[in-house]
C-alpha cells in the first residue's frame, strides 16, 4: 500500500491509520519506513491515527480534532505536556500507562463532562492501584484451583507435500505449551503476528483440533468429549473475537444475535423470557432497550463491541478468551472497553485469557502475562514482574517498540 502510495513521488502523502491493529516491532518498522521515505523523497506526510504514543513518536505538529471540529492545535510536546482543552485530556489520559497500576482507565467523560478543569496527571494517580492491594489479589488467586490446565500442547499445519502426500514440512503454531489458568484470574497473552496466539485460543475451544498434548477444564479432558458434550461444555467457554463486524451476521437485529445462542442451547422457558434476558443484557454492557432491533451497521465499533460481549454474556460462562478484543478500537472507545470488561470479572467472577499485541493494555489488564514467540512459550509470570522486570531478551525487545515510552 505504501509502495503503491509513493510511486507517482507525491509532495504530500496522507496516511490514514496505516498501523491499526499492527504489533509494536512491525508497527515501529512501518513507522521508521515513512520517516526514511519522507526524508529521501522530501514529502510532508499528515499522519492520522488514534494512537497517541504513535503521534508522539513521528510527528513535529499535531491537530486534535472532536466532534468534527479542531478543538486544539500545537507543537507536539506542549500538548502532550500542556493540554488545554478537556477532549485532549481526556485522550492522554486514557491511555494504559506504562508505570502505574490502576484500578480503571480514565476516560474522556472524565474531563469532557465535568464543570471545573481536571489536570491529568493529579487525576491519573487517584486512580492507582496500591502495592499490598496487588499484592493481597496475587495472594487470594494462589489458592483458588486451576480452572483450566495446559499440559504439552501442539497445533501444526502441513505446509508442503510430496508427490504421494507425505507431509515435507509443518508449520508449528502452537508448539509444546504448558501452563494454568486459576479461577478468576486475568492471564495476559502477548507476542507479534503469527506467533501463534489466535491458534491457541481456537485449539481451547476445540475449534481448530491440537496435534497433540491435552487440555483440562475443571479437571475433564476436553480432547476426550464428544460432539454433544462439547457443545454443552461450550456454554461455558466463550470467544470474544477480534473483529466484531464480521463476527456479526449483518442480517440479524442486536436482539436475534444475542437471542440465537440462548435458543440453540434451550435456556429460559420461552423466547418472551429469552428477551427480557438479551435487554437485561444490553443493559449491563450500557446498551439501550431501543437497540434490540437495530442492525450491527447501525453501531460505531465500540457498541459492535459491546453487543459482541453482550452475547459472549448470554450463557453465563465461567471462562472467556478474548482475542485481540480492542486492538481497532480509539483509545478513548478502548479504556471504555476494557474498564467494562474489569468491571464484569468483579462481578461475575470470570476468568479471562486476555490476548493482545498491546503491551500496555495486556499490563493494565492482567494478573499474570505470558509472552509467544514462535509458538513457545518465552516468559510467563506476574503481569508488573514481566512488565518492569522482563528476564527474556524478546520482551525486552517488545517493551522497547512501544511507542511514545
Amino acid at each position: 500500500m505504501i509502495a503503491m502510495a509513493i510511486s507517482c513521488g507525491p509532495r504530500l502523502l496522507i496516511a490514514d491509520e496505516p498501523t491499526t491493529a499492527l504489533d509494536v516491532t512491525v508497527q515501529k518498522t512501518i513507522l521508521e519506513l515513512l520517516q526514511e521515505l519522507q526524508r529521501e523523497m522530501g514529502m510532508s506526510v499528515v499522519f492520522i491515527t488514534h494512537d497517541l504514543g504513535v503521534i508522539a513518536e513521528i510527528a513535529d505538529r499535531v491537530v486534535v480534532m472532536y466532534k468534527g471540529e479542531i478543538v486544539e492545535e500545537g507543537a507536539v510536546k506542549p500538548i502532550f505536556e500542556q493540554p488545554v482543552h478537556a477532549y485532549t485530556k481526556g485522550l492522554l489520559a486514557c491511555r494504559p500507562p506504562l508505570d502505574l497500576r490502576l484500578r480503571r482507565l480514565p476516560v474522556v467523560n472524565d474531563f469532557t463532562g465535568s464543570r471545573e478543569p481536571v489536570e491529568v496527571n493529579a487525576f491519573v494517580r487517584s486512580l492507582e492501584m496500591p502495592e499490598p492491594e496487588m499484592r493481597a489479589r496475587q495472594e487470594m488467586l494462589l489458592e483458588r484451583p486451576p480452572l483450566l490446565e495446559v499440559e504439552s500442547l501442539s497445533t501444526w499445519f502441513p505446509t508442503g507435500r510430496t508427490l504421494f502426500g507425505k507431509v515435507k514440512h509443518w508449520t508449528k503454531a502452537v508448539d509444546d505449551i504448558s501452563f494454568t489458568v486459576r479461577e478468576g484470574e486475568t492471564l495476559g497473552l502477548v507476542g507479534e503476528s503469527g506467533c501463534g496466539k489466535t491458534t491457541l485460543s481456537r485449539t481451547l475451544l476445540r475449534l481448530v483440533e491440537p496435534t497433540h498434548g491435552a487440555i483440562r477444564y475443571r479437571g475433564r479432558d476436553l480432547l476426550s468429549l464428544s460432539a454433544a458434550e462439547l457443545r454443552d461444555m461450550r456454554k461455558n467457554i466463550q470467544l470474544i473475537f477480534q473483529d466484531p463486524y464480521s463476527s456479526l451476521n449483518p442480517r440479524m437485529t442486536v436482539g436475534q444475535a444475542i437471542l440465537e445462542p440462548l435458543q440453540v442451547h434451550g435456556l429460559y422457558g420461552n423466547d418472551r423470557e429469552r428477551r427480557d434476558k438479551v435487554l437485561e443484557l444490553l443493559e449491563k454492557v450500557q446498551l439501550l432497550p431501543e437497540h434490540y432491533h437495530r442492525y450491527p451497521h447501525e453501531f460505531s465499533g465500540g457498541q459492535r463491541q459491546r453487543i459482541v460481549i453482550a452475547r459472549a454474556l448470554a450463557l453465563h460462562p465461567e471462562f472467556i478468551i478474548c482475542d485481540e478484543s480492542v486492538s481497532a478500537l480509539d483509545v478513548s472507545v478502548q479504556a471504555q472497553v476494557l474498564n467494562l470488561l474489569r468491571a464484569l470479572q468483579h462481578e461475575f467472577n470470570f476468568t479471562y485469557i486476555f490476548i493482545s499485541h498491546n503491551l500496555s493494555v495486556v499490563h493494565f489488564m492482567s494478573d499474570r502475562m505470558m509472552v509467544m514467540q514462535k509458538g513457545k512459550i518465552a516468559e510467563m509470570g506476574p503481569a508488573e514482574e514481566v512488565y518492569h522486570r522482563p528476564a527474556s531478551a524478546y520482551t525486552k525487545e517488545l517493551i522497547a517498540a512501544i511507542p511514545g515510552r
